[in-house]
């Protein structure tokens, strides 16, 4: 863990305003959340399946703030990384690191294939936008994605916190805006009205095969929201936002004061990350089935579009002349860029998180000190640069298409890094500091979380053996 003093201990700010200056992890997770899964899996649902299942896409984003708490709670108050942590689970170990750690490790670098298919999404955003090479889209496409790598590992290679929140939270700002103005136009043109939106959240798969919308359902809730890897994520931004510092050590004057203060700032940080995550997936779904859903097709029918093909499928409409006249060029370039600020966020930080995460292993291990801010940074480096050098072999060879690589990454996500953290987590709430656990009904609502989430990835299994 990280060394605390005293000297750096102070209480949490009081009022709204101030509380919300203090805020800032949750953002970073919005950043990684807002990502692939409401560029290519939302649009492509709502392509095939109209408003039907919007509410599956709001409980899928909902659902799991009660884990992502108690993951930060936990962390907060004892100071620890998500590995440290974890490491008080019960069960065997190796090198002294759990087997809840090692095996999410082992999940996590298997579901990263999706960071490369994000990576290849973002090149062909660019090269939509700015080809390079206009008779050779392609080699076109390859040279943004060296682009975009060059700029993120040069933007993570200072390693500063401070400097990535503040990115992320103008990408974030950018995305929010395009899918915002996206939606005012949609709702303008008539394309989506309350009468949509109040039949989308009737908790009913509707007239369509309900197998294909079972399956569905699963992989929103496994897509969307904060994911198992964000939960992961979250204790770094926690810690290196110094909130577990400002407690000072846990037997000086006024500690449990300052902790309940700070578990409460880090309580509406999660929740602000939980509400923009909704707010701005709901967009996204409304735009997509306004634009893309046509109620004549079957969903197996349906042209589900993908990567970047979505962004500007969404905004064909808007370039309409006769709907938006002069309009039509500007809200196209504000898409685009909704989308580039989309993408481009996501893979800055998950490639952020993916040094940290493994810098966090082999400190676990016993092969670098934690508390080494020299040694840590370097390992982070490393492994940053490592990963991203991957994604980029993995896009460049072009022999898998970048929305497969999403979706094998979610699938791995949702069937093996899911229960894996669920099961950390439920551990660690109930083996919180007494005098700061959870109350009864957050760990009801924590367990109802879980028994929610198990059932659909069982029910989603169980269609797959019958192969339907």
């Amino acid at each position: 863990m990280s060394k605390t003093n005293d000297s750096q201990a102070r209480a949490a700010p009081v009022g709204i305003w101030p509380m919300l200056l203090a805020t800032g992890p949750g953002i970073v997770v919005a950043g990684s959340v807002i990502g692939s899964g409401e560029l290519i899996n939302v649009p492509v649902q709502a392509a095939k399946f109209g408003f039907v299942l919007f509410w599956a896409v709001i409980i899928s984003c909902v659902i799991k703030f009660f884990l992502q708490v108690e993951l930060g709670r936990h962390c907060l108050i004892h100071n620890r990384t998500t590995i440290q942590a974890f490491n008080t689970c019960p069960g065997p170990k190796l090198f002294g690191t759990s087997w809840v750690g090692i095996c999410y490790m082992i999940g996590y670098t298997l579901s990263t294939v999706t960071l490369a298919g994000i990576l290849g999404a973002l090149a062909g955003l660019l090269q939509s936008v700015l080809p390079l090479l206009a008779d050779n889209p392609e080699t076109s496409k390859n040279i943004w994605a060296v682009i975009s790598f060059v700029v993120v590992a040069g933007i993570l290679w200072q390693g500063r916190y401070g400097v990535m929140e503040k990115l992320v939270a103008l990408l974030v700002c950018g995305f929010s805006l395009s899918v915002v103005v996206a939606l005012v136009l949609v709702v303008r043109s008539g394309l989506v009205t309350m009468g949509d939106v109040t039949e989308g959240l009737k908790f009913s798969l509707g007239s369509v095969d309900h197998n294909l919308a079972a399956f569905a359902v699963i992989s929103l809730l496994g897509a969307l929201g904060t994911t198992a890897n964000e939960m992961f994520m979250y204790p770094y931004w926690i810690l290196e936002k110094g909130y577990a510092r400002n407690l000072g050590t846990s037997d000086s004057p006024g500690w449990l004061d300052r902790a309940r203060g700070w578990v409460g700032i880090m309580r509406l940080d999660a929740a602000s990350a939980t509400v923009l995550a909704t707010v701005i997936t709901a967009a996204y779904f409304l735009v997509g089935c306004a634009i893309l859903h046509d109620p004549t097709k079957l969903p197996s029918q349906a042209e589900a579009p993908s990567g970047v093909n979505v962004v500007e499928d969404i905004s064909v409409i808007f370039t309409n002349e006769e709907t938006f006249g002069r309009f039509g060029l500007v809200a196209f370039y504000i898409f685009m860029f909704g989308g580039f600020c989309t993408l481009f966020s996501t893979l800055i930080v998950a490639a952020a998180a993916t040094g940290r995460m493994w810098t966090d292993l082999l400190s676990s291990f016993g092969w670098l000190d934690w508390n080494n801010a020299e040694s840590r940074s370097k390992c982070n480096r490393f492994f940053q640069t490592f990963y991203l050098t991957a994604f980029l072999l993995i896009e460049v060879s072009g022999r898998i298409p970048a929305e497969k690589l999403v979706i094998v990454g979610q699938y791995i996500n949702g069937l093996v890094n899911t229960p894996l953290i669920m099961f950390g987590i439920c551990w660690l709430a109930f083996h919180t500091d007494r005098r700061l656990r959870m109350r009864t009904v957050t760990a009801l609502l924590m367990v109802a979380t879980v028994i929610v989430i198990l059932l659909c990835l069982a029910a989603g299994l169980y269609v797959q053996g019958q192969g339907k």
